[in-house]
């Protein structure tokens, strides 16, 4: 989990969304998350079940749910 927290795309996600950028779903195109989205779907369900809220919300939000 930790190195999906210090993922460089998690990190720009996570930066944009207080500035409030994230919510605005056509810049959702800006991130380059094939790589970040490996790494996710690698995890266990507990392990996805077991993240924060944050990183749950970017997931959501670049995979489209």
């Amino acid at each position: 989990m930790q190195h999906i927290k210090e993922h460089p795309v998690m990190k720009e996600i996570i930066k944009d969304s207080f500035g409030g950028v994230i919510y605005n779903v056509a810049n959702r195109d800006k991130y380059d998350t094939k790589e970040l989205l490996e790494e996710w779907e690698k995890l266990t369900p507990a392990e996805k079940e077991s993240a924060d809220g944050i990183v749950k919300g970017a997931i959501n939000f670049i995979s489209g749910n």
